[in-house]
């Protein structure tokens, strides 16, 4: 039998604070338990005068949505779908920053 993690009770409650503290939006995986999430909006360079672009980027402890990855589909962000559009590699404490799009017209803000 494996022996318990002493810190794991610390690491979960540190990963709480930072989700109650710096959390501006919610997040869902695979229509499951709300869970928050740090959603980061930017506009790029565009293509042109014309043209600008919006890049969007979610952060997150991803052991709340097992299996999420480059291309996944399954994640929605305040109610919106969205598709993960770059890698998704967890640091040493869990969590995730990732590239995200929206798949479908959406309403933004928390």
């Amino acid at each position: 039998m494996r022996a318990p993690d002493p810190f794991k009770k610390a690491h979960d409650r540190a990963n709480a604070a930072v989700l109650r503290h710096l959390s501006n939006a919610s997040g869902c995986w695979q229509g499951g338990e709300v869970f928050g999430v740090i959603w980061d909006t930017e506009e790029g360079d565009g293509f042109s005068e014309a043209v600008t672009s919006v890049r969007h980027t979610v952060a997150m402890h991803v052991a709340v949505a097992a299996g999420i990855s480059e291309g996944s589909t399954d994640l929605a962000v305040n109610g919106n779908p969205c598709r993960v559009t770059g890698p998704v590699v967890p640091d040493a404490s869990g969590w995730a920053s990732f590239p995200i799009v929206f798949t479908e017209p959406f309403h933004a803000g928390p």
